[in-house]
Formats: C-alpha cells, structure tokens, sequence
C-alpha cells in the first residue's frame, strides 16, 4: 500500500465511495484482494461488487481513477 492513498474508516468515508462511485481497494494484511465498487455498506461490513468483507478483517484504500 502506499503512504499517501486515503484509508476508509468512517461510516462517512464508505457511503461517500458508494455514491460517488470511486473504486476502493481491498487488503487483507498486505495481500491485494480485490478493486471495485461499493455496492452496500453497513457498521460491520462492506459489499463491493457481490462480496461482503468484514470491516474489522480488511483494509479499504480509495482508487479514483483506477
């Protein structure tokens, strides 16, 4: 990951993503899982693209442009 790409960690930062429709990476750790959309959103996870990820268990960097 690098330094300067913005990590998602409030409520705010994902529905923000969703509605303006900016691609978000996903890690586990430092492995490189997905890059795509958010479809929903709620407290405990993240729906991007047909698959749930545990906002405790992944790490979400904001793609635009991707």
């Amino acid at each position: 990951m690098k330094n300067n790409e913005q990590k998602l960690t409030h409520q705010s930062h994902f529905q923000y993503h969703m509605k303006h429709a900016i691609p978000v990476q996903v890690y586990k750790r430092e492995s490189h899982m997905e890059v795509g959309l958010i479809t929903a959103v709620d407290a405990h996870f993240v729906e991007i693209e047909g698959t749930l990820y545990n906002r405790n268990c992944f790490t979400f960097i904001s793609r635009p442009g991707y």
